[in-house]
């Protein structure tokens, strides 16, 4: 009835597979639970601590390829049509958030997300513009996400059906970026996927520190740029659509107003209490000046 996918690398999947094989194996359905690992250079000794669920397929990767690409082999490895995708660090909300998506499964959508959060407080301050982002602009409301229901996807939890993932990560495939979300949304939203979205969420615990945090955004802002100028496509994201309008403005402006005030947002970004707002421009000024 539903395979779930879990890409993993550097990361202890073990209690999010136990957690996940608990509340699925009440449910009385087929099932299986396909931990791919992408090369880490860690060991977590999963190969020997899985052994202990008989509905979980553990595999390795010889060498480092990406989430796309780990993701697709999951896919068509897949014995059923449903997939649901979890990234290795996020953890059901509840112990009924497997029940809650199989009975929503039942509406015959082609696409589900149930939404993310992050933990109440932070009491990492090195982890806190990362959790900032999540608590203020991943944890939004069902209501807010059908209003614009491609936008507001993550696939860190995403419910798919097998062929529509197979065919909207086709021209990915050879694709190892960060950042590359955006263009899996647009490609479900050019291809007029059915989206539901519902209350189910998972909680992300991974967060990074902030410079890592700040490193991987730009990273993103490049993929943004290169996928943008390579297939030509609509802005994918509202960055990208707020730069659509301020374009006019010739680039050695932006390049110069970036270099002027990159220092200063930077020491904000990266204090114990910083700035949404700064951030908002210093990712704007950072994609511009590309």
């Amino acid at each position: 009835m539903i395979s779930i996918g879990i890409p993993t690398y550097n990361y202890n999947v073990y209690p999010l597979v136990r957690e996940i094989d608990k509340q699925t194996g009440k449910l009385g359905i087929d099932y299986e639970i396909l931990v791919y690992d992408d090369a880490s250079s860690l060991d977590y000794n999963l190969k020997d601590t899985l052994k202990e669920f008989k509905h979980v397929r553990y595999e390795v990767s010889p060498k480092n390829e990406g989430r796309i690409k780990t993701r697709r082999k999951i896919a068509m490895d897949a014995r059923f049509d449903n997939i649901l995708f979890l990234d290795a660090d996020v953890f059901p909300a509840d112990r009924f958030f497997m029940s809650k998506l199989i009975k929503t499964m039942t509406e015959k959508a082609e696409v589900y997300f149930g939404g993310i959060k992050v933990a109440p407080q932070c009491s990492d301050s090195s982890k806190i513009l990362r959790w900032k982002y999540g608590k203020y602009r991943e944890n939004i409301t069902v209501e807010q996400r059908q209003k614009k229901p491609y936008l507001s996807i993550i696939s860190g939890a995403l419910l798919i059906k097998k062929d529509v993932f197979l065919a909207d990560t086709e021209n990915m495939k050879d694709l190892n970026r960060y950042g590359l979300d955006s263009f899996f949304t647009y490609h479900l939203k050019k291809n007029k996927r059915s989206v539901i979205h519902y209350s189910n969420p998972v909680i992300h615990l991974g967060l990074e520190k902030n410079e890592v945090f700040l490193d991987k955004t730009q990273k993103a802002l490049e993929t943004y740029h290169y996928l943008t100028t390579k297939f030509q496509t609509e802005p994918l994201n509202k960055l990208v659509n707020t730069y659509e309008k301020i374009k006019i403005i010739p680039k050695n402006v932006f390049r110069s107003l970036f270099k002027i005030s990159a220092p200063f947002f930077k020491k904000n970004l990266l204090s114990k209490n910083p700035s949404l707002f700064i951030f908002d421009i210093y990712r704007l000024l950072y994609y511009a000046q590309l």
